[in-house]
């Protein structure tokens, strides 16, 4: 037996659907001739189906829709359509299945023929029928949306806004039906036809803040962000206070480059409405933008206090509470976070992490210990070993290692490196280098392993290696930004070779010159050319834009042979309190402060 929903609902080119109609076909042939020899019990069937192949009840996802019978025209249209289509025919295919639905008046074989006509990018005829299933179903919300967005694709803006408008009236609510509009909106690609549309329906309800809310809302999305601001402000007018339209401000002052006016906006939408915990989120989510983060996680204290559910808000503020010293705040909403089954090996590597911060290293060994996939994988592997090399366990971190590599081949260059970095933190340089070395025969021009044998190399004093290293990488990959950049600096630091030097940092300053470490390399290769002036401006630039303590170290040498000496401790003395332990720095500090 056949089932017109289960037939409907498959793809184009659905296995056995044409051989099932050619079987249906015969099968309705046969009942015609041999209707007069039907059983007393089956008779008036038979008799029925040399008229008509009658379609069974629909299978449970398509109860609802009503059984209609398939004449031998219908089915023959339904035939040609399904093997035209098969075969690639779309022009054949479309309107036969278009005259399927016209004649048959069943609403799901209109669905198939906009589902085909719509593949075929003959909107038209999709737009026909979905006219038709509109007339077959009239309070069928989603045959309105087909017209609508299908008009909207050909242009007929008045049936758009009409079907939508249809919607609107008959939704629960106006904001539940605005909100379905710009959703349907938002997806056509012509900006000004749909922005023109949700303009005509929200003149359509003048009385409706939510209708100027979903102009702003969709003039946000199109990029158009004076357009928006004016609708919001109408909808704040309709409806003072309004909160999804206080947020919607204030997020279009932020892509408007003012923050300061969203902060404000936000500020006193939290102040008039404490309660409300979508305002708090956003505002919080500003304020940490903004580099409050205190203030930030004060408002998503506040938003899981009014909103459990709301699983982000408990995740950055475990996240703050981490980054401004209250890591037993952190494990109690992370262990929340866990709860919820959501980020499970995000919050497994944070529960690690809070777990070192808090001093207990087997509880963290056993948190990044489940950290199996995804980002923090590295991360997580990368800070077990220490702990464990903390514990003098080194040799068992490197056999761990060797079967991470086995076991994971796929990720065995990213252990490599785990461990060569481990090895260099430990200034087991002969050590790491010898790993890399044994990486690079397995992985040969990985530029990963070069970049990071080149820096052990460096810190060997083995400068030729180093240099070797960085210029394959570049034979390799001639733009890596990365590569002249640290033959650069190298060439700067460690040999007198400074204009050549020199060239590499300004490729990759040209390349990246709002990257900090670039910036740094530009400040000390004058410095190494003289030109103090210079080194100075690009250095401050730097350490402003990180504190870092090489940077400091950096800086603070020029300043010292400027003859501006106070200055020159003040700034080694912040970097020693941001790094105590850089290397770079201390040694500055031996050669002019010792």
């Amino acid at each position: 037996m056949f089932s017109v929903g289960k037939w409907l609902s498959g793809p184009l080119a659905r296995a056995g659907l044409s051989l099932w109609l050619v079987c249906q076909l015969s099968a309705c042939a046969v009942s015609g001739e041999t209707s007069g020899m039907a059983s007393s019990k089956g008779g008036a069937e038979s008799a029925e189906a040399g008229q008509a192949a009658t379609v069974p009840a629909a299978q449970p996802d398509s109860a609802a829709a009503p059984v209609q019978p398939l004449t031998r025209e219908m089915l023959f249209d339904v035939l040609l359509a399904e093997i035209a289509g098969q075969r690639g025919r779309l022009d054949i295919s479309v309107p036969h299945y278009l005259q399927a639905a016209l004649d048959s008046r069943d609403p799901r074989v209109a669905e198939r023929a906009i589902q085909i006509a719509s593949f075929a990018k003959n909107y038209p005829v999709a737009l026909r029928a979905a006219r038709h299933w509109v007339e077959l179903e009239p309070d069928n919300s989603d045959a309105r949306k087909i017209v609508a967005a299908l008009a909207l694709q050909t242009g007929d803006l008045d049936e758009a806004v009409n079907q939508l408008d249809y919607l609107i009236r008959q939704s629960e609510s106006k904001q539940q039906g605005f909100v379905m509009a710009t959703a349907i909106l938002s997806r056509h690609g012509d900006d000004d036809l749909s922005l023109q549309a949700i303009e005509e329906l929200a003149a359509r309800h003048p009385e409706s803040a939510d209708g100027q809310l979903a102009v702003g809302r969709l003039a946000a999305v199109k990029g158009q962000p004076e357009r928006a601001m004016t609708a919001t402000d109408a909808a704040l007018a309709l409806q003072p206070g309004m909160e999804s339209a206080q947020i919607l401000k204030a997020q279009v002052l932020i892509r408007q480059s003012r923050k300061d006016e969203a902060l404000s906006v936000l500020g006193q939408a939290v102040a008039d409405s404490p309660e409300h915990a979508d305002l708090r989120f956003a505002y919080g989510r500003l304020l940490l933008d903004a580099g409050d983060l205190v203030g930030a996680r004060e408002q998503f204290r506040h938003v899981v206090r009014l909103a459990p559910e709301n699983t982000d808000a408990l995740f950055s503020l475990a996240l703050l509470e981490l980054e401004t010293g209250e890591p037993e705040a952190a494990e109690k909403h992370l262990l929340q976070m866990l709860e919820t089954g959501e980020k499970q090996q995000t919050v497994h590597y944070y529960l690690g992490y809070t777990m070192e911060e808090l001093g207990r290293d087997e509880d963290a060994v056993e948190w990044y210990g489940k950290v199996t996939a995804g980002d923090y994988w590295t991360k997580s592997q990368l800070r077990l070993s220490k702990i464990l090399v903390r514990q003098g366990r080194l040799e068992e971190v490197r056999q761990n290692m060797q079967r991470l590599r086995r076991n994971d081949p796929e990720n065995a260059v990213e252990i490599y490196l785990i461990e060569g970095q481990i090895l260099s933190d430990l200034t087991l340089y002969n050590e790491a280098w010898h790993l890399y070395d044994q990486a690079l025969a397995i992985h040969q021009d990985n530029e990963d392993l070069l970049y990071s044998r080149a820096l052990t190399a460096e810190k060997m004093d083995r400068i030729d290696l180093a240099e070797q290293d960085m210029r394959r990488i570049l034979e390799l990959d001639p733009q890596n930004v990365r590569a002249m950049n640290a033959l650069g600096y190298t060439l700067a630091d460690r040999t007198d070779r400074y204009e050549e030097a020199f060239e590499f940092i300004q490729q990759a300053y040209d390349r990246k010159p709002d990257d900090p470490a670039i910036i740094d390399s530009m400040g000390w290769v004058h410095y190494r050319l003289g030109n103090l002036e210079q080194a100075r401006e690009f250095l401050q630039q730097a350490w402003d834009m990180t504190g870092d303590g090489e940077i400091g170290a950096h800086l603070g040498e020029v300043m010292w042979m400027q003859g501006d000496r106070d200055e020159a401790r003040r700034i080694w003395t912040e970097s020693r309190e941001n790094a105590p332990d850089n290397p770079v720095l201390q040694k500055a500090l031996d050669r002019f402060m010792p």
